[in-house]
């Protein structure tokens, strides 16, 4: 296990003999607080981000009806929320941008075990599809679900392509959905190796440095296609836990195997979460190989985690709010 310190004079994160850079970007340059419309919460975010986070993510919450009460957090939204607001998205920018959050699990782990990048762009028109190989996957950095998967160049749509590129290079994701990890990353594209279609997905659920529990996706095509989120203990044990995400449903006839790396990837997510009062570590196997996809603070945005407010309920209690690590929280 690594030893973590925070350096208050430098900003920096010290790991072992090593540091880290605590801030990806100079927030100053960014000059944020320009970009806020209403004069009101501009104000308010000056003077404390914080109180800017609280108010915007409720003003959020309240769209769907969801109300929040900090005095009674009491199921796993609650906490979710309140780690959206409270916990440093300067800190935690770092881990949500797809490219930076490399350096640090090359840090942490001692390898870098993230699917390999192919090219990084900075713009739509620097891409040259041509020099791409047959098979890629583009993303971008900065949120979810901006993915175009291509298992054959020669039958890509490339205009569309850069259509949708274009459309989530200019999309803060940060703000259209209150989740500030987002908020400040600089936005880039990427081109990363292509592992294969449909692969299965390991999605470690971390409370305060231990993998509790692993959701397995898997999609399986046939007559209909059916999406599967069966979830299992870390002894591989399939347990009753249902997920809310529309599609998915739990099936105890499905026989997912085991991987052959659980235990490399229980040792990893334990590295990799051991800050983290909550973090979801995310894993791909594929020719006997482990991949890191993804790490993530707020999955699916704290909505539909799981079916049951028992379930919800059950799983808060794995959270402990007063570990939060001090410098974790805003400033």
């Amino acid at each position: 296990m690594f030893k973590l310190k925070y350096n208050k004079t430098t900003n920096n994160i010290i790991l072992n003999n090593g540091s880290f850079p605590l801030l990806n970007y100079n927030f100053n340059k960014l000059n944020f607080s320009s970009k806020i419309k209403d004069i009101e919460e501009r104000k308010l975010y000056i003077k404390n981000k914080t109180e800017y986070y609280l108010y915007k993510r409720i003003k959020y919450l309240l769209r769907f009806n969801i109300t929040y009460n900090e005095k009674n957090l009491t199921t796993f939204q609650d906490k979710i929320n309140y780690l959206i607001i409270h916990e440093s998205p300067s800190y935690k920018s770092f881990l949500a941008d797809k490219i930076i959050v490399r350096q640090y699990v090359k840090k942490v782990i001692g390898k870098d075990i993230c699917v390999p990048i192919i090219k990084i762009y900075n713009n739509v028109k620097d891409i040259k599809f041509a020099e791409l190989p047959d098979k890629f996957v583009l993303k971008l950095n900065h949120g979810s679900g901006m993915n175009i998967i291509c298992d054959n160049k020669y039958k890509l749509n490339i205009s569309d392509s850069i259509r949708k590129l274009k459309i989530w290079k200019n999309v803060n994701f940060g703000s259209i959905g209150q989740e500030f990890q987002y908020l400040y990353i600089k936005r880039k594209i990427f081109a990363e190796k292509f592992l294969g279609n449909n692969i299965t997905d390991y999605k470690f659920f971390c409370f305060n440095g231990e993998p509790k529990f692993i959701r397995v996706r898997i999609i399986l095509n046939g007559t209909n296609i059916t999406k599967i989120h069966n979830h299992y203990d870390i002894n591989w044990k399939l347990t009753d836990l249902e997920s809310g995400l529309k599609g998915y449903k739990r099936d105890p006839n499905i026989k997912i195997e085991k991987p052959k790396n659980l235990n490399k990837m229980i040792k990893y997510a334990k590295l990799l979460s051991q800050e983290f009062v909550f973090i979801r570590v995310d894993f791909y196997e594929v020719n006997n190989t482990v991949y890191l996809g993804e790490l993530t603070f707020s999955p699916t945005n704290s909505f539909v985690l799981f079916k049951n407010i028992e379930q919800s309920l059950k799983i808060a209690k794995l959270m402990d709010l007063a570990k939060i690590k001090k410098y974790l929280f805003n400033k």
